[in-house]
């Protein structure tokens, strides 16, 4: 590479480098800074940084870049806005959870960081080598986050992260390998080229490698049957980590599944029709065992479970209605689920409790708390006019117009059955009294979160129009 095309290559790339150095810089403050808003307000500053830089280089040529090992076109930077969105929200629930120590709040927010950095690059990959350091990235930089929590609870779940996580790795990278042994190629263009090209006996094996590889991006979004670890880390995790966990990730996953998709087509009819039942079990297994869930904590992880069955119709379809409705649901679905944590978070760190009883009366404690984490729940249900509802109207046409409509009655029952886990919680806040008289009030970093997750969730909804240009024309863009 030229030292021009890498001078090139560095600007465009200049928002992911800003968050790699300002994690470093995070790390070292946290070691020798008297004072944790110091680490706060630094971290601040360099989301700040690299949210401008993104918006600068927003229209830079796609490339690929740095050797050709990432490409930046529409799909990619769709997906930079969503992973910079997440991980500022996330930080701000980060400074008032008790399971934060505050002399740690250094390891936590420059991981966090380097968090941002792996799930733009997951999204941006388009090369094998590429694609499996972003996903360890974000792994190794996770496994650590649930590790730093206060009790035990958070080492066993990082246990049973770690081991989960190596094991769908090693799987993954095993699949990889072989397609790299296949096609003798590991960019995606050079693989897309060499698939179309093989002899039909290598269809086999083909397949296989395809499959193997779909493991590890399956336990990354938590899609069953790799979805095991999903409850039990969010459970032993800070409710911050459980919120970056239930979005970031899932959504970088999917990016870097539909890139593999696209560039593995010729083999993808042999996997599609699995895929179609996955999505079903996945939504219906999430949504069910949802409703006997009393810890809140683990009631939110299988909704994740069962809102990744409802991205996978988008997926499975692999027309331009269903890239558009996945990609809107990934943004409806960073508003209010991260909404939801950040409520769920000022509740229990008040109550010192992660049980529903701790919602009881909410309504009489914080009327407008109570408020918003109700919209937000009747979103993840898909009410409309709210966003969710826009996203799964997308993702459910979709399924019908490419004459899946099993998919469709699918989502529409189990959309019924997460209302009734949902409006349960509201129940709680409405129709029961508090334990405890004195008022809620969460603090103020917790109520810019809501604010703006709320104001998101609704205005999206009522106004879905340039949300719906800027993504349709990324899809039309991006479907080959």
């Amino acid at each position: 590479m030229s030292p021009a095309l890498l001078a090139q290559s560095l600007q465009v790339w200049l928002p992911e480098l800003i968050l790699s150095i300002g994690g470093m810089g995070v790390l070292l403050l946290g070691v020798f800074a008297r004072r944790p808003t110091a680490v706060v307000t630094m971290t601040w500053v360099v989301l700040a940084a690299s949210a401008a830089a993104l918006a600068v280089v927003q229209h830079a040529p796609a490339g690929p870049w740095f050797f050709g090992m990432i490409v930046l076109d529409g799909w990619s930077q769709v997906f930079r806005w969503i992973a910079l969105g997440t991980v500022a929200l996330v930080v701000l629930m980060v400074p008032h959870s008790c399971d934060v120590e505050p002399s740690w709040r250094g390891e936590y927010l420059g991981l966090l960081l380097f968090v941002g950095v792996g799930l733009s690059l997951m999204a941006q990959a388009h090369h094998l080598l590429m694609a499996y350091l972003a996903i360890e990235m974000v792994s190794m930089s996770s496994y650590v986050l649930v590790a730093l929590a206060r009790d035990t609870r958070g080492s066993e779940a990082a246990l049973k992260y770690l081991l989960f996580g190596a094991l769908c790795s090693g799987v993954m990278l095993f699949g990889m390998s072989l397609l790299f042994g296949l096609t003798g190629q590991m960019s995606f263009p050079g693989l897309r080229a060499a698939v179309w090209t093989l002899a039909s006996p290598a269809g086999g094996a083909l397949a296989v490698s395809v499959a193997l590889i779909l493991v590890g991006l399956a336990f990354k979004i938590s899609m069953v049957p790799f979805h095991m670890w999903t409850p039990d880390v969010y459970e032993g995790a800070p409710l911050p980590v459980t919120a970056l966990l239930s979005v970031g990730p899932k959504a970088a996953g999917l990016a870097l599944l539909w890139r593999l998709a696209q560039t593995l087509a010729p083999v993808w009819g042999a996997i599609a029709a699995p895929l179609v039942w996955l999505a079903i079990v996945t939504m219906t297994l999430g949504n069910v065992v949802a409703v006997v869930q009393h810890n809140v904590k683990r009631l939110l992880a299988y909704s994740t479970i069962g809102q990744v069955g409802y991205l996978l119709i988008g997926f499975v379809v692999q027309t331009e209605l269903g890239m558009q409705g996945l990609l809107v649901y990934l943004v409806a679905y960073l508003f209010m689920n991260l909404g939801a944590f950040a409520c769920v978070t000022a509740v229990c760190e008040d109550a010192k409790s992660e049980s529903l009883e701790a919602f009881r009366g909410l309504a009489h404690r914080s009327p407008l708390l109570a408020f918003a984490l109700a919209v937000f729940l009747l979103s993840l249900a898909g009410i409309p006019p709210l966003v969710g509802f826009i996203g799964k109207f997308l993702l459910f046409g979709s399924a019908i117009a490419s004459r899946w409509t099993i998919l469709a009655v699918a989502g529409v029952v189990n959309s019924a059955i997460a209302l009734y886990y949902y409006v349960n919680i509201i129940r709680y806040m409405y129709l029961l009294s508090p334990d405890r008289a004195q008022p809620l009030t969460p603090a103020w970093p917790i109520r810019v979160a809501v604010g703006v997750c709320g104001v998101a969730t609704v205005a999206l909804g009522l106004f879905p129009g340039a949300l719906l240009a800027w993504l349709g024309a990324v899809a039309a863009a991006n479907l080959l």
